[in-house]
């Protein structure tokens, strides 16, 4: 029998002006019902007859509450007048809590809440650009020749691995990508979701809870969860955006000013409202970010002892690297939709993107003297590039409302990434003349089918301050994860030898150059499949107290089974004084790709100082020669994270909250050192494997500890008709710790091999930064703004994998970015702004590290090495 149903509207305004608040929130604490205000501030949510709590919340004002009586059949007016400069103090947030509508004061773990003003603001409109400078304890560096991920950057939160932060989209799980960064950089060994898949333009806001939470969501959450809510209001605006680097590169002879890495954005969005609390929103977004080049001449022989032209080469040297960001095009669309409700309340709903995006990253310089340049081809050597075609999609699917007292949610969502690999530029020497230049070396996918149904309710206990609040909820994943072979010709031996200099009649590297493509045997599909099911409790004892409770069972097809737990609590000393405790044990299951992800490339390492090129093997643990070189199965990571702080308002205008945290994690998944010595080839061909030059593999090597603190304040003054002035600042110290380092299988140690090398350990402890302060002041006068945002980077460091002689300490540096927002006519701004005013690069890289001069910066620095951007951006609002 259908539930009686009653209608609740009114309209939302701005106290001082009268003016109506577009966008506004209105929402029934602990259940999915809500809407927005329409452009005229109205509004109008369907509820079951009977008493309910009321919820109102816009960025930018105090948040509202009030309690409303319906009938069955009955129209009810509310209107509401807020009160502006307040709730970017303490906006309210929908994650890490499944009871009620919190806030981030209120909130009994640590929650940032990145609202549509400070996300514009930045001046990117890359999304993880945009996290990085808005939460301190994101960090995304920038990666360079280091083949696919210089296309996808991986991220990291609280100086743990991509693949440890679980990412949701309203509240649904978003599937990974299917690139395993391999190379050289933070992150390495893991696969994470690509957030810059996701148009910022399409966000209305990101909530990042900074505290582990599997129990709660998933396996992943392990560092945190990053949530991200798409739009979902009647607005419609449209932007444009221009910008370059202009910038002073040291060690240029001459004139030593760049212009590069020019940036071409544009996004429209719009959005309908519909009666019964239905709506649907749309966003396109097309990018075209230039390459930027910061490498230095080689003046390196490229020709054979005694041709005169080295010697020339050696006095103006030739631009031959190409160190920077890739070239990236990007066209990406997304919709957020929902039905209007039914008569009972229920709403069915549905949001997804596809992105194509298409990238060019470089190699390194092959010189004409190399055994692996054909000379007939490239006579003058040639510098390989790699094209990725990056294809995403994802949909969700659900209905939700209330029945018999509790509040569901069903809904289903599939995501799916597949990365092609198209290499140019470039030759299979052992094709020798017969080589073409072009090679498709083949794909990864990986897709991602996730069903979940969640049901909450309040139960009143006679005992207690508050009602108890009940989520239970199970879920059901598949995950798929392959690799397709390239063509033939990008990974075959043709049989030619070097046709010609001193070295005629040698054996050169097969494959294409630069990116060898995947063989038929690395080649495969693969699939899992796991189950979970959780309860969460949260509860007001006495009216000061929050406590909650929650655990979590997971079976995975290849892993088994987990149970994990969760308690936190939070206790209000008095009025605007709380401090606030957690404790999560976690379990993450090895994803499809560190168990299955197989190939062959051509690294060039650090060998005496100079950059060699090294083939090397990643190897599935399964495999043959990885099982004789000690490889074992992989086990699951589990983990243990603890935490406590306080949260403070001791003024309206006035916030603060410290939250120190601990983290351990034993049989941590990595990716090994590279196994490079000359034995290696003969050992695995004595063990039946040959041809296996150099290797790696994943393993449980390692087990790490995570100490730190996350400091947030933020500051309003409200100046009347002279504006509002705002204030954040950011504080994040973490340190991580390798605590333990399994044994070197034998195998290893006798080929002179060390299963962790000093190189890895590095990244792990030292790869990013200890400290990062943020600090952000605005002043907003109706539609102008003003905005300074400064960062300082703390310091971060890279050792030898051998070598102590190459370990190096990269400076901590402030980084400083302005913009200024001028409205030209009613509808239209623009905004004029400057990233890293001061042009700062990082420290350069010691002679041992720089390959003979060449390249003079390091890829994990954590702002890049760009130097200062500008740009210009137009905005129309409907």
């Amino acid at each position: 029998m259908a539930q009686a149903t009653a209608n609740l509207t009114g309209r939302i305004t701005d106290r001082q002006s009268g003016q109506p608040l577009a966008g506004a929130h209105i929402s029934v604490p602990g259940t999915g019902q809500g809407t927005v205000s329409r452009s005229d501030g109205t509004y109008r949510l369907t509820l079951p007859a009977g008493r309910h709590p009321i919820f109102v919340n816009y960025l930018g004002y105090a948040p509202r509450r009030d309690t409303v009586n319906v009938a069955a059949g009955e129209t009810v007016t509310g209107d509401y007048a807020l009160d502006r400069g307040i709730a970017e103090l303490n906006a309210a947030v929908i994650i890490g809590t499944r009871s009620r509508d919190r806030t981030v004061l209120n909130s009994p773990v640590p929650v940032d809440v990145l609202t549509p003003t400070e996300i514009r603001q930045t001046g990117q409109v890359e999304t993880s650009q945009i996290i990085q400078l808005l939460a301190p304890s994101f960090n995304f560096p920038r990666p360079t020749i280091s083949d696919g991920t210089d296309h996808i950057r991986p991220s990291t939160l609280r100086g743990l691995g991509p693949d440890q932060v679980l990412v949701l989209i309203n509240g649904k799980r978003r599937h990974t990508t299917s690139l395993v960064n391999v190379n050289g950089t933070i992150g390495r060994g893991s696969t994470g979701v690509d957030l810059n898949a996701i148009p910022a333009s399409a966000i209305e806001r990101i909530e990042i809870l900074r505290d582990g939470a599997a129990a709660q969501y998933g396996s992943d959450a392990i560092a945190g969860v990053i949530n991200i809510i798409l739009k979902s209001d009647e607005s419609t605006d449209m932007e444009y955006e221009l910008g370059s680097t202009n910038t002073k590169l040291k060690g240029l002879a001459g004139d030593n000013k760049l212009s590069d890495g020019d940036v071409s954005a544009v996004s429209a969005n719009t959005g309908r409202l519909f009666s019964g609390n239905g709506f649907l929103h749309i966003t396109g977004q097309y990018e075209n970010r230039g390459s930027t080049n910061r490498s230095l001449p080689d003046k390196r022989p490229q020709y054979f002892a005694g041709d005169p032209r080295n010697a020339q080469i050696a006095i103006d040297g030739q631009l031959h690297f190409r160190q920077g960001d890739s070239h990236a095009n990007d066209v990406l669309f997304f919709g957020n939709s929902a039905l209007p409700a039914f008569s009972n309340g229920a709403q069915v709903y549905a949001f997804g993107g596809i992105s194509h995006r298409e990238g060019q990253g470089a190699g390194n310089w092959r010189m004409p003297s190399n055994n692996n340049t054909v000379r007939a081809i490239y006579p003058d050597g040639f510098l390989p590039l790699i094209n990725s075609t990056i294809g995403d999609y994802s949909g969700t699917v659900g209905i939700k409302g209330e029945g018999k007292g509790w509040t569901y949610d069903l809904g289903s969502v599939y995501g799916h990434n597949r990365f092609d690999f198209d290499i140019t530029n470039s030759v299979n020497p052992t094709l020798g003349l017969a080589s073409p230049k072009e090679f498709y070396s083949g794909s990864l996918k990986f897709g991602e089918a996730t069903t979940t149904l969640d049901l909450t309710r309040a139960l009143p206990i006679s005992r207690f301050a508050a009602p108890l609040n009940v989520a239970i909820g199970v879920e059901a994943r598949r995950d798929s994860y392959g690799i397709i072979a390239g063509e033939p010709d990008s990974y075959r031996d043709g049989g030619v030898k070097v046709l010609d200099g001193p070295n005629i009649g040698a054996q050169p590297t097969p494959g294409a150059q630069v990116f060898p493509g995947f063989q038929p045997g690395d080649a495969g599909d693969h699939t899992r499949t796991n189950y979970a099911g959780y309860i969460d409790l949260e509860a007001n004892p006495i009216r000061k107290l929050l406590v909650g409770l929650a655990g979590r069972t997971e079976h995975y097809s290849d892993f088994g089974s987990a149970t994990i737990g969760k308690a936190s609590g939070r206790f209000e000393v008095f009025p605007g004084y709380a401090i606030r405790a957690a404790y999560n044990s976690g379990f993450r299951a090895p994803s499809l790709g560190q168990e299955f992800f197989s190939s062959t490339a051509t690294n060039f390492l650090n060998i005496g100082g100079t950059l060699t090129a090294v083939e090397v093997r990643t190897l599935p643990v399964s495999s043959g020669p990885a099982r004789a070189l000690g490889a074992q199965p992989l086990r699951a990571e589990r983990s243990q994270n603890s935490g406590v702080g306080i949260a403070l308002q001791p003024f309206a205008n006035l916030s603060l909250t410290s939250d120190y945290y601990h983290i351990v994690i034993r049989d941590r998944i990595v990716f090994s050192g590279n196994f490079t010595d000359p034995s290696i080839r003969t050992f695995l061909a004595s063990q039946g494997f040959p041809g296996v030059g150099s290797a790696r593999y994943f393993t449980n090597a390692i087990d790490t500890k995570t100490n730190g603190i996350d400091i947030v304040t933020r500051y309003a003054l409200d100046l009347g008709t002279r504006g509002i002035t705002g204030f954040t600042g950011g504080y994040n110290h973490t340190v991580t710790v390798v605590t333990n380092v399994d044994s070197t299988p034998p195998a290893l140690l006798v080929q002179n091999s060390v299963l962790f090398d000093r190189l890895e350990r590095s990244r792990i402890e030292e790869g990013q930064p200890h400290t990062t302060v943020s600090l952000t002041l605005d002043h907003t006068i109706r539609r102008f703004n003003v905005t300074l945002h400064t960062t300082r980077f703390g310091q971060v460091g890279s050792r030898g994998a051998t070598n102590p002689a190459l370990d190096q300490k990269y400076k901590a540096r402030w980084i400083t970015d302005a913009n200024v927002t001028v409205p030209l006519v009613r509808q239209v701004g623009v905004t004029l702004g400057v990233n890293n005013i001061a042009d700062v690069y990082p420290s350069e890289n010691i002679p041992a590290n720089n390959n003979s001069g060449i390249l003079p910066y390091n890829g994990i620095s954590p702002f890049g090495f760009n130097g200062r951007f500008m740009y210009a951006r137009l905005r129309w609002d409907r």
